[in-house]
């Protein structure tokens, strides 16, 4: 292995400008409301990936196996696509893949950063820097923004009073932006926790502290529940001792109320128990609709990209006749598929992934996704006990508790397809699955 693979060293200007490209996709997390720009980025990371796998003809070891399953995971999908009567032109089609097929791109940088050319340490350094300068940099100004209240295009109106103008940078929706800056907090956390300098342990510190202001501005509610488990699963898994973990935890709650009024928080953190409340009402609805349509093909799902093609006749809880039931195809209640050839390209979703990956793809289609995170989630553990190296720790802790968050806000959306929160948690994955190889194999 060391002699087939050669990681690119030195300072010259190719290689800087070729780390820079690699960490790129770290810029445009805020900003998917030009969408080119995090698409090129990564497409970019892509195409190198390729070059480098053609050259070097091989992908690192801790890689194969998570790639394997990927791609066993895109073939059920795409099967499972076709055989619901959607046509190939759908597939390829910017509106299926920025809605209904986001996973494919979600996804991708597993297979881009799959070959070992490069410092994965160097790599992801670099990437947690563009991250921290970013995220930071947004919610400053979006905080000036809110005391002046003279530079609002960072917020948008929610259309909803118990929303009001909500904090999303450059994002179309406050939970998109949520939800990644609870996975940075939480990477933030790791990386406070290990650090040993003290200047930078103030840094992270700091940073931290306007990212929970940042996730606090956003109104997302679930992204709140989220951001608390992955805190409190970080704390628990460093200290590891129950006394540590609550003084910690006490600390951290410490801090964060005083953000919590001062960001108006509390009013939104009380509606979570309002089960009355709108949006609240409208997701038992879809998930009711989910269930229904789990009832009628429970092995293999009506068909992935399917939940917003199906209409209902009535927006009522316990409504469930659908409009167009004669289209379906198969044994009802087993193996059944729906087969319109009507399409709707929308965000329109079950607001909990897995309600609407059992509802789209079955019990298969759930099991193979969260067997996927769960085998990604056993490595990282394995490579987090073994490695001594402090970088790796915090590196390694981020991608555990970004993933524990993940599992948490996939219950409020379908975040596993979510393409702003789940571009982080993918590059950090496949980062992390690079630093375990490259330890392992000594390259450095």
């Amino acid at each position: 292995m060391k002699k087939r693979f050669c990681i690119l060293k030195g300072k010259n200007i190719s290689n800087k400008v070729l780390y820079v490209i690699i960490a790129s996709p770290g810029f445009f997390l805020l900003v998917n409301e030009y969408p080119l720009l995090a698409i090129i980025s990564n497409l970019m990371v892509l195409a190198i990936g390729i070059f480098f796998f053609f050259y070097r003809g091989s992908v690192s070891r801790e890689h194969s196996g998570i790639l394997g399953m990927l791609s066993i995971i895109y073939v059920y999908l795409i099967l499972s696509y076709f055989i619901s009567n959607q046509p190939v032109s759908n597939l390829f089609s910017y509106q299926f893949l920025r809605y209904d097929g986001s996973f494919f791109f979600c996804y991708i940088l597993f297979f881009a950063l799959a070959v070992p050319y490069f410092d994965y340490k160097r790599a992801a350094g670099l990437y947690f820097k563009f991250i921290f300068f970013t995220f930071t940099t947004f919610v400053v100004i979006g905080i000036y923004a809110l005391v002046t209240q003279k530079y609002f295009s960072l917020f948008k109106y929610q259309g909803s009073e118990n929303y009001g103008s909500a904090f999303t940078a450059f994002n179309f929706a406050h939970n998109a932006t949520g939800s990644v800056y609870a996975v940075v907090c939480v990477s933030l956390l790791a990386f406070f926790l290990y650090e040993s300098r003290r200047k930078y342990k103030i840094l992270y510190f700091s940073i931290l502290v306007f990212c929970l202001a940042g996730v606090f501005l956003t109104k997302s509610r679930g992204s709140y529940v989220a951001c608390t488990t992955g805190i409190v699963f970080v704390l628990w898994f460093y200290f590891r001792s129950i006394k540590k973990f609550i003084i910690s935890l006490i600390s951290v709650v410490a801090v964060a109320l005083p953000i919590v009024f001062l960001t108006g928080a509390y009013k939104r953190i009380m509606l979570i128990f309002d089960f009355k409340e709108a949006n609240i009402s409208w997701r038992f609805v879809l998930w009711e609709r989910a269930l229904y349509m789990f009832k009628q093909s429970p092995i293999f799902g009506v068909g992935f990209g399917r939940f917003n093609d199906i209409g209902f006749p009535s927006s009522r809880l316990n409504d469930f006749s659908f409009q167009n039931l004669h289209v379906f195809a198969g044994y009802p209640r087993i193996v059944s598929f729906f087969m319109d050839s009507k399409f709707d390209f929308s965000n329109a979703h079950a607001h909990n992934s897995y309600l609407n990956y059992l509802a789209e793809t079955g019990i298969v289609g759930l099991g193979l996704i969260i067997f996927f995170w769960i085998l990604i989630f056993k490595k990282v553990l394995s490579a987090y006990n073994k490695t001594q190296n402090e970088f790796s720790k915090k590196v390694f802790l981020s991608c555990m508790g970004s993933i524990v968050v993940l599992f948490t806000l996939s219950l409020f959306e379908n975040y596993f397809s979510a393409t702003t929160v789940m571009m982080f948690i993918s590059m950090v994955s496949s980062l992390s699955l690079g630093i375990y190889w490259q330890e392992k194999n000594k390259t450095v």
